[in-house]
C-alpha cells in the first residue's frame, strides 16, 4: 500500500480542528450575549447634614430687613453649592398666616421664605419636632402642603403615625438614600407631649420597621435623623443613647441628632457614627456662644453597584465625613468659622480631626 504522505494528514488534522472550532463558535456565546458578565458602576455623592433652622422669630425680623428670603443662607453659599443635597431639621411650621412672625416660644414662619430652602438645595427636611405643632394641627397640614409644592421631601409628621413613621427616599445619580426621623415630644409649651401627627422617639418597634421597610425597597443608604436631648449640656441623655443605637441595630448607616442647641459629642457605635447633636445652624439665639455655634457634616458617599444586582461586592458606604463648624451672626446667619473658632468648636466635643475616615 502507498503510504500517504505526512503532509495530508497534518491537512486533515488542521481541517478537522478548524471545523470543530468552527461549530463551537456557532453554538457557544458570543460577547455581546454573555448576560451575566458581571461590571461594576461607581458613584461618589456627597450630601451636607446641618442643625436646627427656625425661620421665625428673629431670623424672620432679620428676612424682613433685608427682603430677601435668601439672607440666612447666603454666608455658607460656598459650602452649600458642592454638593449633591442638603438635609436639616426644620423646626419652624408654615400656618399660611404671613403675618405672624411668632414670638417666645411659638414659631411661625413665611411662606415665601421657603425659597432659601429650594435656592441651597435642601432637598430633605425633617419636621419631626417640638415645635411641628406650633401653628396647631391646621398649621402642620399646610407646612406639608407648601413643601410638597416646593418639591421639598420631608419626613416625620403625617395625618397619623403610620404616615408620619412612613419613610422617605431620594434617588441621587441613581443611588437610593433613604430617611426616618423622630423627636422626643411634638409640643413643649403648653404640657402637652403626645398627639398622633408626630414620631417619638421612644416608638422603637415603628424605627425597626421604617428602616426594614427601606432596606425592603432597596435603599442604598439609611439615615435615622431625632431630635433629642436635653437642652445646653453637652453629652447626649439616654433617650437620644437609647435610640441611636436601637437606630444602628436595626441597620441605619447614620444618625444625626438636633434639639440641645448645643454641638454634641458623637461617637462610633458597631462602626457606625451618631452625631447626637449638631447644635443650632440658622437660629437667633443669640445670648450664648454656645448656642451661636453649630456644626455641619459634609458627608461623602462612595457607592460601587454591580450590573447583576446581587454581588457582595456592591456596596454604598462612607467614603469620609468633613466636620465643618459655624458661627451664627445678625441673629440669622450663619458662616463657616474661622480657624481659631473652629478648633475651639471642635475641642468641645473631644474631636481632634476635621476629616473622619471610617
Amino acid at each position: 500500500m502507498k503510504q500517504v504522505p505526512i503532509r495530508y494528514v497534518i491537512y486533515v488534522l488542521v481541517l478537522g480542528l478548524l471545523i470543530v472550532i468552527g461549530l463551537l463558535w456557532r453554538t457557544g456565546p458570543k460577547p455581546a450575549q454573555r448576560e451575566n458578565v458581571e461590571t461594576f458602576t461607581e458613584k461618589r455623592i456627597s450630601f451636607l447634614a446641618v442643625g436646627d433652622i427656625m425661620l421665625s422669630r428673629g431670623v424672620a425680623r432679620a428676612i424682613v430687613r433685608t427682603d430677601n428670603p435668601l439672607t440666612p443662607f447666603e454666608k455658607m453659599e460656598s459650602v452649600f453649592r458642592f454638593t449633591d443635597f442638603n438635609f436639616g431639621n426644620l423646626e419652624s411650621p408654615i400656618s399660611g398666616n404671613n403675618n405672624i412672625l411668632g414670638k417666645g416660644l411659638v414659631f411661625n414662619m413665611h411662606e415665601r421664605d421657603v425659597a432659601g430652602l429650594k435656592a441651597f438645595n435642601f432637598k430633605v427636611l425633617n419636621l419631626a419636632n417640638n415645635h411641628a405643632m406650633d401653628q396647631g394641627l391646621k398649621g402642620l397640614q399646610q407646612t406639608r402642603t407648601v413643601l410638597a409644592a416646593n418639591d421639598l421631601t420631608f419626613l416625620g409628621v403625617g395625618d397619623d403615625l403610620d404616615q408620619a413613621w412612613q419613610p422617605k427616599t431620594i434617588d441621587v445619580k441613581g443611588v437610593k438614600i433613604g430617611f426616618v426621623g423622630a423627636s422626643y415630644a411634638s409640643i413643649n409649651d403648653n404640657g402637652v407631649t403626645r398627639n398622633e401627627y408626630v414620631a417619638r422617639m421612644e416608638d422603637k418597634e415603628r424605627l425597626r420597621r421604617s428602616i426594614e421597610q427601606l432596606r425592603a425597597e432597596g435603599a442604598d443608604f439609611i439615615v435615622a435623623t431625632m431630635h433629642g436631648g436635653t437642652e445646653y449640656t453637652r453629652r447626649p441623655n439616654d433617650t437620644q443613647v437609647d435610640f441611636a443605637r436601637a437606630a444602628i441595630d436595626f441597620g441605619a448607616d447614620i444618625v444625626i441628632g438636633a434639639h440641645p442647641h448645643w454641638v454634641q459629642v458623637f461617637e462610633q457605635y458597631k462602626g457606625r457614627y451618631i452625631f447626637y447633636s449638631l447644635g443650632n445652624f440658622i437660629f437667633d439665639q443669640e445670648w450664648s456662644r454656645d448656642t451661636k455655634e453649630g456644626l455641619t457634616l459634609k458627608i461623602t458617599l462612595h457607592s460601587r453597584k454591580s450590573s447583576l444586582h446581587a454581588s457582595s461586592a456592591s456596596f454604598t458606604r462612607i467614603e469620609h465625613i468633613e466636620l465643618i463648624p459655624v458661627v451664627i451672626e445678625n441673629f440669622s446667619t450663619p458662616r463657616p468659622a474661622t480657624e481659631a473658632e473652629s478648633e475651639q468648636i471642635l475641642k468641645n466635643i473631644g474631636a481632634t480631626e476635621r476629616i473622619i475616615n471610617p
